[in-house]
């Protein structure tokens, strides 16, 4: 028999985590993170992590469990939330997965494909040729070797994966993900979509930016900064750090610095829109059960 299991799911700003704690209330459940960044204890504000408050209303799990110095991978995160979705079935806890990582969705669906790492010489390879000849000409080729392609023309991340596969194996990506399996059986997955309309998600998102900086956004980066970690590491590329360091370092002033944010918020935003887009996901929850 299938277990029910909800994912709320949506860009950024789009009232995720208010939405978790809403149905969370109605059920005896636990809430478990998907968003890449908020699983860094370092970044509570520049990730909008769940407040004290929040925690104290509901029972969450794999929110700020990392230290900096620690990879989030789709692998280490599938990991830890199967072990905690099977904790939640057997203590008939409803799992309720709120994040906006589309690849984390993914490998707890549909699992992980044993994927090669691309060699440096191939991803420059793939650089040079979207340099001189764009996106579009390196979509035409996987396109051409996979004609049953659902990467979308701009979805520049999958592309650039895809192509670089491509040259170094002869497969594209897809071909890769073929021969996977769900990471856990028999799962009835009710998934709530949250809004998708950019004309909602911008103002919201800048408005989140502006409190983050009315509170203390700038000395948390700072603290961070100071830990020394490494610019290759994942929480050094969360949306923020880069631009509040110029900022610290007097390279940009800090109308300039927040104006960054928002753009590079936006840009994220439309980024996650793309890959809703394009891996079809719809909403399916049951909201009379539910909600």
């Amino acid at each position: 028999m299938s277990k029910d299991l909800i994912v709320i799911f949506g860009p950024t700003a789009s009232g995720k985590s208010k939405k978790a704690i809403d149905i969370s209330l109605k059920h005896k459940s636990t809430i478990i993170n998907f968003d890449s960044m908020q699983v860094y204890k370092d970044l509570r504000i520049l990730t909008d992590r769940p407040t004290a408050a929040d925690l104290s209303t509901c029972d969450h799990r794999l929110y700020g469990y990392l230290n900096g110095d620690e990879s989030s991978t789709a692998a280490s995160w599938l990991n830890d939330a199967v072990n905690e979705i099977k904790e939640c079935f057997s203590s008939d806890r409803l799992p309720i997965l709120v994040g906006g990582t589309g690849m984390y969705l993914n490998a707890l669906k549909f699992g992980l494909a044993d994927i090669p790492d691309i060699d440096e010489e191939i991803k420059n390879e793939t650089q040079g040729l979207f340099d001189s000849h764009g996106l579009r000409f390196l979509f035409d080729v996987i396109k051409k070797s996979y004609p049953s392609t659902k990467i979308q023309e701009n979805d520049r991340q999958r592309i650039f994966r895809s192509y670089s596969l491509l040259k170094q194996t002869g497969k594209v990506l897809e071909q890769w993900q073929l021969n996977t399996s769900p990471a856990i059986e028999d799962i009835d997955y009710q998934i709530l979509l949250t809004t998708t309309d950019r004309d909602k998600l911008y103002p919201k998102a800048e408005s989140r930016v502006d409190r983050m900086f009315e509170d203390t956004v700038v000395d948390e980066v700072s603290e961070l900064l100071n830990k020394g970690y490494d610019d290759n590491k994942s929480i050094m590329k969360a949306i923020g750090v880069r631009e509040i360091s110029s900022f610290l370092n007097k390279d940009i002033d800090l109308n300039e610095c927040k104006n960054a944010v928002k753009k590079n918020t936006r840009n994220y935003i439309k980024r996650q829109l793309t890959w809703i887009k394009g891996n079809n996901i719809m909403q399916s929850i049951d909201k009379k059960k539910f909600m």
